[in-house]
């Protein structure tokens, strides 16, 4: 059978959910709350599009970061960079590394300070929520594509830790602490570390499980199979600590801090290396706090945070190399909300108030400053909204609205000689949701989104060259603006078979793209309309319940599949006549899944193996100026959905890649396991250039106390 063919079919037949389940603990959906939608409503409730993934699934998982665990577990879109860097676009939004994302990153609802999953280390992870379609209403703009929601892990009264390390291939060495106790009866603590290591560098994947064309294999590089990506090695060390204090009955306090402190991680500047071997620091404190006041039927939670991230990029990557490029970026705010309950009705009423500031540098040499890839900018928001819920027997509504006032400051930069540019944006989201049970297994679904994205400075007014290609910002930029709905099915019976099915439409306005329209110049501008839409499909089903309840063997999986998603560009014909044509995304895959089986017998072992189907996808090919890839030559070029030769796009290839993962827990108290990732040593990239690590295998082993 053709592999291709195999890969679909999994998808269909045994796709996911992550869902509300355990991968040793089963839970009943009405017991899951979901707290992104800060109403603490149950997931049984919730019309909008969500996905849980619990502690059980991220300790068994080989993943090492939020971004290693979101790829195999649900289905996005994705950029990673050897060297620490990953981000992540939901439904048809892409991701973005070097502007701000349309994929909200929360932790403890609050924003995270980062879009770099790679830095948000899994072991401070209790469970992640994954809210798909725009969540503008509740957390403003950003939110385009969905929000990810990260629920960091709960202090305990009673005293408990553990250490753990791990040891593979790639000099890669893990250590995790962590311990969590009361200091009084009233005050509760947690802290951890962790660090992670990879000493050697790695080696690309050496084959590919589907057949993919020459032309495929020219991307990739015939060279790189089974070759070393030199310059690749890291270190990143993260310390946690989280405080809960209950003043009395009605009121406690919370506060989670992190900090990122990693330096000399390598950057191989893709797999030819033609951006130059180089290294970079990343250093990152978070603080996130709560207070909550709790009477009868009332809940008022104000939440403040503050984080502080600086990136500095070196020249090169000897000790002599000095920082060429930096980048701060703080984001502060407070945000309250208040929910009173009247029996079935429920009301939030809130404020939040939010800043985002980024300072840039660059030097030609040490200390000689000139033009930064963009100028210091901020951009403050005040934010009013409402929610409201009602459950009547089977029936669940929700509505809800926000307004918003965004400023944004460009300040004046005599490199880029920019001026001073202020303007301001007052725009409203609505929402609203509907969810009836029909049969205690049944229930339908449908609801409605907008969104509103304020164009990152990188695109509304940088300067830089990267390569042969200048980058230029265009200061005539209109804010995007998407409109959503989606419509689904739920169908589930206890663990054994659950089922759910979903259509989603998103209607875009100004998307901001791409303008090739001048030589060796890369510049920005808004397409008129775009559409995106697609089926998503979820599936899990404990088959050993059917006979026995001594131990799980459940499938698992997930696909997510679009119809259309393309945009309208205004363009000139070879008369110079402006014409419009539609379209295909770029940096998004066509159809993505993951499929799997895991054992547990409750009695201490588990094991789980587990693939991703990652689909077809197009990019630019921003090294053809070097000629690094002679094997591409014009007709190589997709000349397909509105692209000519002239564009320069390139076709990537689909990919299988499998991980599995086996545990041994002893008398409660220790653990020892292996994980192996890429386990068939698939030969695949998430971003043009830098081709992903080959097999990895680690052993770990974790003690509790």
């Amino acid at each position: 059978m053709n592999l291709k063919l195999l890969a679909f079919i999994c998808a269909i037949i045994l796709p996911i959910s992550a869902q509300a389940q355990d991968s040793t603990k089963n839970y009943k959906m009405g017991e899951v709350v979901v707290t992104s939608t800060r109403m603490q409503i149950p997931l049984k409730n919730i019309p909008q599009k969500v996905e849980i993934l619990n502690r059980s699934i991220i300790n068994n998982s080989p993943g090492e970061n939020l971004g290693d665990i979101l790829k195999r577990y649900t289905n996005l879109n994705i950029i990673q960079y050897p060297g620490a860097m990953i981000t992540i676009g939901l439904r048809g939004f892409p991701a973005t590394a070097h502007s701000r994302n349309y994929t909200l990153i929360l932790i403890d609802g609050l924003p995270s300070g980062t879009n770099n999953l790679a830095i948000i280390p899994s072991d401070i992870i209790e469970s992640i929520e994954i809210v798909k379609g725009p969540y503008s209403v509740l957390y403003g703009s950003d939110a385009m594509g969905g929000v990810i929601n990260i629920i960091s892990r709960k202090t305990k009264n009673k005293a408990e830790g553990s250490a753990e390390m791990g040891v593979g291939n790639f000099g890669r060495r893990n250590f995790n602490g962590y311990a969590s106790g009361s200091i009084a009866p009233s005050l509760l603590f947690s802290m951890s570390f962790s660090r992670q290591e990879q000493n050697s560098d790695y080696r690309i994947g050496a084959k590919n499980l589907l057949n993919i064309s020459d032309t495929e294999v020219n991307i990739l590089d015939k060279k790189s199979y089974g070759d070393v990506m030199e310059n690749s090695r890291y270190q990143l060390n993260q310390f946690n600590g989280k405080l809960e204090y209950e003043i009395n009955r009605k009121i406690d306090v919370k506060i989670f801090s992190s900090l990122t402190a990693s330096n000399d991680i390598e950057t191989p500047g893709n797999y030819w290396h033609s951006y130059g071997k180089s290294k970079k620091d990343i250093n990152r404190f978070a603080n996130y706090g709560e207070i909550k006041y709790v009477e009868k039927n009332n809940i008022l939670i104000i939440s403040p945070y503050l984080s502080i991230q600086k990136e500095s990029n070196y020249d090169g990557n000897t000790e002599s190399a000095f920082i060429n490029s930096s980048e701060n970026i703080r984001q502060s705010g407070i945000r309250i909300g208040n929910t009173h309950t009247w029996n079935e009705l429920k009301w939030l009423i809130g404020s939040d108030l939010d800043k985002y500031e980024v300072s840039s540098h660059r030097y030609s040499a040490k200390l000689t400053p000139t033009n930064p890839y963009r100028p210091d900018h901020n951009r403050q928001s005040v934010s009013a909204f409402t929610q409201l819920t009602y459950k009547l027997n089977n029936l669940f509504l929700s509505a809800g609205g926000r307004i918003n006032y965004i400023t944004y400051l460009m300040k004046p930069n005599e490199f880029l000689n920019n001026h001073e540019k202020k303007s301001s944006y007052t725009n409203f989201n609505p929402s609203i949701g509907v969810k009836y049970s029909i049969l205690p297994q049944l229930a339908l679904r449908a609801s409605y989104g907008n969104a509103f994205y304020v164009p990152d400075a990188y695109k509304s007014a940088g300067v830089y060259k990267i390569g042969k290609k200048i980058y230029i910002g265009n200061n005539k930029l209109k804010p995007e603006n998407v409109n959503s709905f989606d419509i689904g099915a739920n169908f589930g019976k206890s663990d054994i078979i659950n089922i759910e099915l979903t259509y989603f439409q998103n209607y875009y306005k100004n998307k901001i793209v791409n303008d090739n329209s001048r030589k060796d110049t890369v510049t920005y501008k808004n397409a008129s309309n775009g559409t995106m839409s697609g089926i998503e499909i979820l599936f899990s089903s404990n088959i050993a319940k059917l006979w026995s309840s001594s131990y799980k063997l459940e499938f698992f999986g997930g696909a997510t599949g679009f119809i259309k998603n393309s945009f309208k560009d205004k363009v000139k014909n070879i008369n110079g006549e402006e014409i419009i044509i539609e379209k295909a995304s770029l940096y998004t895959r066509n159809f993505t899944a993951n499929f799997g089986l895991a054992f547990n017998n409750y009695n201490g072992f588990e094991a789980r193996i587990s693939g991703r189907y990652i689909g077809n996808r197009l990019e630019n090919d921003w090294i053809a100026w070097d000629n690094l890839r002679p094997g591409i030559l014009a007709e190589h070029y997709y000349n397909k959905e509105g692209y000519t030769a002239k564009d320069q796009i390139l076709r990537h290839s689909d990919h299988l890649i499998f991980d599995m993962s086996a545990f041994y827990t002893i008398n409660r108290n220790a653990k020892i396991g292996i994980t192996a990732s890429n386990l068939l040593d698939e030969n695949y990239s998430e971003k043009d250039g830098y081709n992903m690590p080959g097999r990895g295998i680690m052993g770990q082993f974790c003690l509790y106390f």
